[in-house]
């Protein structure tokens, strides 16, 4: 079954319905979280998507990435860094800022939270052996790297190499892991051996 990692705003007033909440009316959502003092939570959640789906409604999600094992937290809280409304909303809850703290001998000293609250844990996940070229294509699209495929193509320095790596791309139907083509394009593009297995992990959860 396909998972999500999200984080999740939500706010002190949610009114939540029967279905969300437990018997004691307390959101039916476990740790990591943490919580201000006006009562607005943050939580990183792993749900499937219909379990996700059930709770947009009454939360903000700040972030959400299929769950692929290793890495998988720092792609959350890299969305979260990128965009100023969801970091905005995340420190309300969270503050980030440095602080000074009783250092034990008698002075202080400068406190940096992390910028993770807190994350689930995480495994190896098996690389697929192959996707198709759409699932490939759409996580390149994802991953903001398509349109940079074309320039690394036309910058592989052997003609043969180069009008392979392209022939490939257009005709394949299938992307297989190892191949050779695959591999010039990777390594023109500068990822990796683990940039490649993660992008393949990915594209096959969509």
């Amino acid at each position: 079954m396909n998972m999500i990692d999200a984080i999740l705003h939500l706010p002190a007033n949610a009114d939540l319905p029967d279905t969300l909440t437990d018997e004691n009316g307390t959101p039916e959502l476990r740790d990591p979280q943490t919580a201000n003092q006006a009562g607005d939570r943050i939580h990183y959640v792993r749900f499937t998507a219909d379990q996700l789906n059930d709770w947009r409604p009454h939360v903000t999600v700040l972030a959400e990435t299929p769950y692929t094992g290793l890495g998988t937290s720092d792609r959350l809280y890299q969305q979260i860094q990128a965009s100023p409304d969801a970091l905005a909303l995340y420190e309300s809850v969270y503050d980030t800022s440095p602080r000074e703290i009783d250092d034990g001998e008698g002075g202080t000293t400068t406190y940096v939270p992390p910028f993770k609250f807190g994350m689930l844990a995480e495994s190896m996940m098996p690389v697929p052996e192959s996707v198709t070229s759409r699932q490939g294509m759409e996580q390149l699209i994802r991953s903001g790297l398509d349109e940079q495929v074309d320039d690394a193509i036309n910058g592989i320095a052997d003609p043969v190499e180069r009008k392979l790596a392209r022939n490939w791309l257009d005709k394949a139907s299938i992307w297989e892991r190892n191949n050779p083509q695959l591999l010039a394009i990777g390594n023109a593009l500068g990822l990796s051996t683990q940039d490649v297995d993660s992008l393949f992990i990915q594209a096959a959860t969509l």
